[in-house]
């Protein structure tokens, strides 16, 4: 259950009478439609209450009807979530915060909880910290301790400290800052992110609010552990290399700062981790930097970045369109982004993408397109890309091919407010300007800048990623980064009362035309993703549209990035150069099966050797579409035969 569900429940167990579901929505900070979404899934996770359910009434909202007794019960278990989250996070803390082993009656005593109950939860903590590479060690008469490299167990106690802030915020307030008291000194927490504030004042570029924040946890972090007496290891020569740069200069500045205001001695070594987190910083997007043009400023800070960022609009042109070649915009944008990018990757500070499944999901084809391209340069730059990494850089070729659908014409101003990278903020502004032909996007401000842009910009209304001070006193839509279409349809509604244009039912035209009945495959028995795709690949290859070795490409390229795009379904596909004509063949599972942590029955094995840019672009909207047909994947699931599978399509 998802925060949002359990603050929907709690209202409806604290209203006495019908709630709104306008007065939802604006406590939520979603939309009305939003809602209405999590009312349905509510509806089914209700069930295990017999004598409760939520009522509608038209025109006037919904209640949660039922006894008494019922209603005391779900609160009690909704409680009990809460709590069991809670709990896991203080058992986290408590562990990452010494290291020196803890018996789990020590822990039962300080945490109030029975032995059963941390054992119970030491799973999902052994599962939290592996992909920091650390390891829930216990040691026979001694206890448990977390072990692993210094830099891990840094990042692990960051993505800690980092959930349980806001970065909605440009700076850390009071209560989050007493939120984050028993891990990291509030004062010096504070102390630190003034200091990166003035920091960022002399940086090449400015940083965005979410990297100040998160630049200021990692360096406090770095302070605890110094003092705790656990510090950074660092080669002689990644040091002396670092030293070259501007960035280790401020660093040490910053480091003297603290030392002097802490009393604490900072080693060499930990004045080149800041400068690491300085150098791998996600940076804000500034047009002014643009005026001179991009190669003359570039070539001085990062000559590698300008570099790919060309390689990569070259690719991009070649697959998806040939305008992108000439566009500025985008190759400043993914300069600046690869510049932060290599420097994280090289010194082994990878971050998260919250948005990655759905960037996946909605742009399949350019995902597919830079992944392909990113993967052939890893040899070259010496570095894996993750995924996440690749879905920052399609934001940024998603808003070059959105401003190529924008037309311009007198607007009213709108200014977009984003605590995020300059990849996503150049998306919201350009997915805007196209969905609202009518309106002049004016700039974009971090919550640090609001008020100076507002007074220069003089903005008709605010369009945010986070929520803005209710003092603003200028109309204000608060949005994902995404822009989803149900936050369009919101802007539309309040501020510009635009008729919302009805969808057209999706065609299929591309994907049946790829498909024959002797390439569907129905009720198979496999267990595994590997399974299915040797299977699929290898009844491509007796149908003579692929060469053997098709079926190895596509699981290694599945092994890359899972190709699961929702609702039980997964695109698996090979090199194009092991296909000898374009096919695809189907698979429906007897049963659901694991897929990279998804649940999948329906394979759709692509062979795409298709030359025509628009048609492969095409092909791929139409199975995200396909994907998201729930209608047809229903008739899909229960076609009796081939035949009438391929009849449904």
């Amino acid at each position: 259950m998802i925060a949002r569900h359990k603050r929907i429940i709690k209202a409806l167990l604290d209203a006495n009478d019908y709630v709104s579901v306008t007065s939802l929505a604006y406590d939520l900070h979603c939309s009305e439609k939003t809602v209405r979404n999590d009312l349905k899934v509510l509806d089914q996770w209700l069930k295990q209450y017999p004598t409760l359910k939520i009522e509608r009434k038209p025109s006037v909202g919904v209640r949660l009807k039922g006894d008494d007794e019922a209603k005391e019960k779900l609160l009690r278990d909704l409680l009990h979530i809460s709590d069991e989250e809670e709990r896991q996070l203080q058992l986290l803390k408590r562990l990452l915060m010494t290291d020196k082993p803890v018996t789990m009656q020590q822990l039962a005593d300080e945490l109030y909880m029975s032995k059963s109950t941390i054992h119970q939860d030491l799973e999902h903590i052994d599962r939290w910290l592996r992909p920091f590479h650390l390891q829930l060690v216990r040691k026979p008469n001694l206890g448990l301790r977390v072990e692993g490299e210094e830099k891990n167990w840094r990042m692990a106690l960051a993505k800690l400290v980092e959930g349980l802030v806001d970065h909605a915020h440009y700076m850390l307030n009071e209560q989050q800052l007493n939120m984050v008291a028993d891990v990291l000194q509030p004062y010096e927490l504070a102390f630190i992110e003034k200091e990166v504030q003035e920091t960022e004042a002399v940086l090449p570029f400015p940083l965005t609010d979410e990297a100040k924040i998160s630049l200021a946890i990692h360096i406090a972090i770095a302070v605890k552990r110094i003092k705790q007496g656990c510090r950074i290891q660092m080669n002689a020569t990644q040091l002396h290399e670092l030293k070259k740069k501007k960035e280790y200069e401020l660093a040490k500045q910053l480091a003297h700062k603290i030392e002097v205001w802490l009393a604490i001695k900072i080693p060499d070594a930990e004045v080149g981790y800041m400068a690491l987190h300085l150098l791998g910083a996600r940076i804000r997007y500034d047009r002014v930097h643009i005026k001179d043009g991009v190669e003359p400023f570039f070539r001085e800070i990062d000559e590698e970045a300008l570099r790919l960022a060309r390689l990569l609009i070259e690719y991009m042109s070649n697959h998806i369109d040939d305008r992108l070649l000439n566009d500025q915009e985008l190759l400043f944008g993914l300069t600046i982004h690869l510049h932060s990018t290599l420097n994280r990757l090289r010194n082994g500070l990878a971050i998260t993408n919250p948005m990655l499944w759905e960037i996946k999901r909605m742009y399949r084809y350019a995902f597919e397109v830079v992944l392909s391209f990113m993967k052939q340069m890893e040899k070259d730059i010496q570095l894996t890309i993750p995924e996440d990494e690749v879905a920052y850089i399609v934001l940024h070729i998603q808003a070059a091919l959105e401003r190529m659908h924008h037309r311009k014409h007198e607007r009213k101003k709108v200014l977009i407010v984003c605590t995020t990278g300059s990849g996503t903020s150049r998306f919201v502004e350009a997915k805007f300007a196209a969905a609202f032909p009518e309106v002049d996007v004016v700039g974009i401000a971090s919550i640090s800048q609001l008020y100076k842009a507002m007074e220069e910009k003089k903005p008709d209304l605010l369009v945010s990623t986070v929520p803005l001070p209710s003092h603003t006193n200028v109309p204000t839509v608060i949005v994902s980064p995404l822009l989803r279409e149900h936050e369009l349809e919101m802007v539309k509604d309040q501020l510009f009362h635009l008729r919302v244009k009805q969808k057209e039912k999706p065609s299929y035209r591309t994907i049946k035309a790829l498909v024959d009945e002797q390439l569907i495959f129905l009720d198979l028995p496999f267990k595994t993703r590997e399974h299915v795709i040797t299977y699929l690949g290898g009844q491509l290859y007796e149908q003579g549209y692929v060469d053997q070795l098709y079926k190895q490409s596509a699981n290694e390229r599945e092994s890359i990035s899972s190709t699961y795009i929702g609702n039980e379904m997964a695109i698996p596909h090979g090199e194009v150069r092991l296909i000898h004509q374009s096919a695809i063949a189907i698979g429906r599972l007897q049963t659901p099966i694991d897929w990279g942590g998804e649940r999948v029955r329906l394979v759709f094995m692509m062979a795409n050797g298709i030359q025509d840019k628009e048609r492969v672009k095409q092909l791929f909207q139409e199975l995200v579409a396909l994907s998201e047909d729930e209608e047809l994947l229903k008739q899909l699931k229960q076609a009796k035969t081939t035949s009438e599978f391929y009849q449904c399509l």
